[in-house]
């Protein structure tokens, strides 16, 4: 079998994109790499190649495998120091076609398969709820907000653009975990405006990564709520490229 970092960059030549994320929480600030690849049966044995090599749970993988059938892209998440290893599902296509006909009741649009730390294993589902206006998505988020100082008004005027056709917003409840995610990569926002509203988070220990992300890529995700592990979180996520990741990679298991 590969090492891990080998299988990472075999991963990496068959990735469709990759994000970096940030996710703040009681103790510290956790940084992963993720990689995402349109359903293929090359991407899916790349990914699993790769989850292998990191170690993950065999019952797990499998369980992700099963998954598969009816998604349109896969995903294979991992802490930079490599404590932890996250296989997604999505199902976009599936619920472009239930709005089209007319069906806007919520919906799986991601599914995750984790191998976290401790030797935690969870499955969590993202429950979408399409089409949604700010009514639904804007509370939870500004509650988010406020457990992290992050200025409120500050928020409004960052997120001005995001409305129920450029939000996407998914909600986690149950096995030890208890929140919303919203893709935000439609919206039109400011990077120079969302790092000088990301500030306060530089004052933390690693912060000061976000604050960088922020000026120089697309934010695409964030996420918050509560999690058994990391207490109160928020996750920031934004675009990177391979050679970025690889990188860094590199380096933390160097």
């Amino acid at each position: 079998m590969k090492n891990p970092l080998d299988s990472l960059s075999d991963l990496a030549k068959t990735a469709d994109a990759v994000e970096q994320s940030w996710s703040v929480g009681r103790d510290e600030i956790e940084e992963r790499a993720l990689f995402f690849c349109d359903a293929s049966t090359q991407s899916a044995t790349a990914l699993a190649s790769a989850a292998k090599a990191l170690g993950i749970d065999d019952n797990l993988l499998a369980e992700w495998s099963a998954a598969i059938a009816g998604s349109d892209a896969l995903g294979l998440a991992l802490r930079y120091d490599m404590k932890s290893i996250r296989l997604y599902t999505q199902y976009w296509v599936a619920i472009t076609a239930r709005v089209q006909s007319g069906d806007r009741t919520t919906f799986p649009l991601y599914r995750g398969f984790k191998s976290l730390t401790d030797g935690l294993v969870r499955r969590d589902t993202y429950m979408c709820s399409p089409v949604c206006p700010p009514s639904v998505f804007w509370p939870p988020m500004a509650d988010g907000f406020v457990k992290f100082n992050l200025d409120q008004d500050q928020a409004r005027a960052v997120f001005r653009d995001l409305s129920a056709e450029t939000a996407i917003f998914t909600k986690t409840d149950g096995g030890g975990r208890k929140s919303w995610l919203t893709t935000v990569r439609r919206a039109n926002i400011d990077r120079a405006a969302l790092a000088d509203w990301l500030a306060p988070l530089a004052e933390r220990a690693g912060g000061k990564s976000i604050t960088d992300a922020a000026r120089s890529s697309d934010l695409v995700h964030i996420a918050g709520g509560e999690d058994t592990i990391k207490g109160t979180f928020i996750t920031f996520y934004f675009e990177s490229d391979v050679q970025t990741v690889l990188e860094k990679l590199a380096v933390s298991v160097s």
